[in-house]
């Protein structure tokens, strides 16, 4: 069975900033064999990004999520292990605003000249004569969280599907059903349908 593993691209994010999902599953694995799941100790670094409320919260869209489709929560020992990872990362964009009127000149004066002499005629244009627009630009610093949720097969000892949801983070704390639809869209991209 081969490993799992995602590259995590942190893409630019607009204003509107969707999440981005991603994931990947063992093709080999058939995971209507596992019957339970059990949650693996949360990281202690999760702590520094994660508050207590958002953890909670969190924790608990996972477990519904598997629960619906037909897994039975299992304190230990059980057929899949869910590791559950955070990262929050400071990011920049940058944004130019020209101001089309701060510093503006006007038009120059456009001569056009006509010379007639023994070689033949000839006409001549000068150019404009204005500044160049000035710009301001802008830096904009925010912070990209990224969740990694790793489901392992606990009698091998190996991951059997990785989901990651990335996006940019709001200063307001998270809600409990923004959670639930981050991690019901990131689940969707998992081998087995909700059977409740």
């Amino acid at each position: 069975m081969r490993t799992i593993i995602i590259s995590l691209i942190f893409l630019t994010l607009y204003s509107c900033n969707p999440w981005k999902y991603a994931a990947e599953y063992d093709p080999n694995v058939d995971f209507e064999s596992f019957k339970t799941f059990g949650l693996l100790n949360w990281d202690p670094q999760n702590d520094k990004v994660v508050s207590p409320q958002s953890k909670e919260y969190i924790l608990m869209a996972i477990k519904s999520e598997l629960e619906a489709r037909g897994y039975v929560y299992q304190k230990s020992d059980a057929d899949l292990q869910v590791s559950v990872f955070a990262i929050v990362q400071e990011e920049t964009n940058y944004a130019a605003y020209a101001d089309h009127y701060a510093g503006y000149t006007g038009y120059g004066s456009v001569g056009v000249g006509v010379g007639v002499g023994s070689g033949g005629a000839g006409v001549g244009v000068v150019g404009y004569g204005m500044t160049p627009y000035p710009y301001t630009i802008y830096a904009n610093d925010y912070e990209v969280g990224t969740l990694v949720i790793d489901l392992l097969d606990h009698s091998k000892k190996q991951i059997v599907w990785q989901g990651v949801a990335s996006g940019r983070l709001g200063h307001e704390e998270a809600t409990k059903d923004g959670i639930d639809g981050k991690m019901r869209v990131l689940f969707k991209k998992m081998p087995v349908k909700k059977v409740k």
